[in-house]
């Protein structure tokens, strides 16, 4: 997360650029304090490299990822209740893409961004 400066989280204190980014094999941490007196663009346009290529690397993980889950299996991985999940589904969040039986199937794809919606971070672990 980036805070610009004059943004109204800035105000009376000291600029700062933080962010805590994770993939699947990858977790970065980092806090730079930069000098009220300058700043130095360089050090900016290489932090936004890096969190480019840490989001491209997240997409990538997202778009690979095939196959379905049963609403018990959705459940279970957002921790939430099969209730709740089918509340979600009701909301228009999470929808069905096929069916096997009686048993709702859903995207692996869906279900990671509900997830990022519930969380609003990416998980530590693919379904």
């Amino acid at each position: 997360m980036f805070f610009a400066i004059g943004s109204p989280d800035l105000q009376g204190i000291i600029p700062r650029f933080v962010s805590n980014a994770s993939g699947n094999k990858i977790q970065i941490s980092y806090s730079l304090r930069t000098a009220p007196s300058h700043s130095d663009p360089m050090i900016n346009t290489k932090l936004d490299r890096i969190l480019d290529l840490l989001q491209d690397q997240q997409y990538s993980d997202l778009n690979k990822l095939i196959g379905t889950m049963t609403i018990k299996e959705v459940a279970s991985y957002l921790s939430k209740s099969v209730r709740t999940i089918e509340r979600r589904i009701e909301r228009g969040l999470l929808k069905a893409v096929g069916k096997v039986g009686n048993a709702d199937l859903y995207g692996k794809k869906d279900v990671v961004q509900l997830y990022i919606a519930e969380y609003k971070k990416w998980p530590k672990r693919m379904p």
